[in-house]
C-alpha cells in the first residue's frame, strides 16, 4: 500500500509541477505581449520628449564660422519710411508710450528737431537710442537710411 501511495503522490506531484510550469510559460508569454506594447509606447513618448527638449539653435563661438554664417545671411530689400514706421515706430509713437512723442504732435516734433539740430540730429539720436527708445527703435538690422526715412515720414505726418 505504501508503494501505491508513493506512486499516487508522484503522479499528483508531476501533474501539479507540469501545471505550474505551463502557467508560468503562459504568464511569460502574456507579459511579453503586453509589456512589448508598453515598451513601444514608452519609446514613442521618449522621442516626443526629446523633440520638445531639443535645442532650437546653437551658439557659434568660432570666429571663422561666425564670419561665414554672417556672410551667408540673405540680404533683404530696404524698407520705406512708412514701412519702418508701421512695423517698428508706431508701437510707441502712435500713443505716446513711455514718453515717446506722438506722431501727430507737431509742437513736440518741432522742438525735438530744433533741439537735436535738425533732421541729422534726430537721425543720430534714433540710431543710438534715446531715453526709453532702444537704438534703431529696437530693430538692430535697420540701416541708417531706413531710420532716416522713418523719421522723415514721422515729421511729414506731424507737419513739423
Amino acid at each position: 500500500m505504501s508503494n501505491n501511495q508513493d506512486s499516487a503522490f508522484l503522479s499528483t506531484f508531476r501533474g501539479v509541477l507540469l501545471g505550474l510550469i505551463a502557467l508560468t510559460l503562459l504568464i511569460i508569454v502574456f507579459v511579453s505581449f503586453v509589456g512589448g506594447n508598453a515598451q513601444k509606447q514608452s519609446d514613442i513618448e521618449r522621442e516626443k520628449t526629446a523633440a520638445r527638449l531639443a535645442p532650437i539653435g546653437k551658439v557659434i563661438t568660432d570666429p571663422s564660422v561666425l564670419a561665414k554664417a554672417t556672410v551667408a545671411a540673405a540680404p533683404r530689400e530696404a524698407l520705406s519710411g512708412e514701412q519702418v514706421y508701421a512695423t517698428v515706430c508706431s508701437a510707441c509713437h502712435t500713443g505716446g508710450l513711455l514718453g515717446a512723442p506722438k506722431t501727430d504732435d507737431k509742437a513736440a516734433w518741432a522742438s525735438r528737431k530744433g533741439a537735436a539740430g535738425g533732421l541729422d540730429g534726430l537721425v543720430a539720436s534714433a540710431l543710438k537710442g534715446k531715453n526709453s527708445m532702444p537704438a534703431r527703435g529696437g530693430k538692430a538690422d535697420l540701416s541708417d537710411d531706413e531710420v532716416k526715412a522713418a523719421i522723415e515720414f514721422i515729421l511729414k505726418q506731424a507737419g513739423a
